[in-house]
C-alpha cells in the first residue's frame, strides 16, 4: 500500500516536473535504515547539483546537504527600440 502511494506522489511530482533527489536512507536505527526525508527539485532547471547525507548529531535523522552549481555569469542582452515617426507625410 504504500508503495502504491509513493508511485502517485512521484507522478504527482513528475507532472509538475519535480524529481525526488533522495538516494540513501536519511534515519538510520540500530538494525534498519529508511528513507524518510524527501527533498524534491526541476532537475531541468539546474546543470549540476549534489546531495549528501550530513550527521547533524541531534537525533537518529541525517540531514541531507544539497548543492547546486549554477552559471553566475552575467550575459548582456541588448534591447532595441524601433521608434516610428507618424506625421501628415507618412502613411
Amino acid at each position: 500500500m504504500e508503495s502504491e502511494k509513493k508511485n502517485q506522489l512521484d507522478s504527482l511530482l513528475l507532472s509538475c516536473n519535480l524529481n525526488s533527489i533522495i538516494n540513501f536512507p536519511t534515519r538510520v536505527q540500530n538494525t534498519f535504515a529508511t528513507a524518510v526525508g524527501n527533498t524534491f527539485i526541476d532537475i531541468s532547471q539546474f546543470e549540476s547539483y549534489t546531495v549528501t547525507p550530513t550527521l547533524n548529531g541531534l537525533s537518529d535523522h541525517y540531514a541531507q546537504l544539497l548543492m547546486i552549481s549554477t552559471d553566475c555569469s552575467h550575459k548582456h542582452i541588448q534591447k532595441s527600440k524601433i521608434i516610428r515617426k507618424i506625421n501628415k507625410y507618412m502613411i
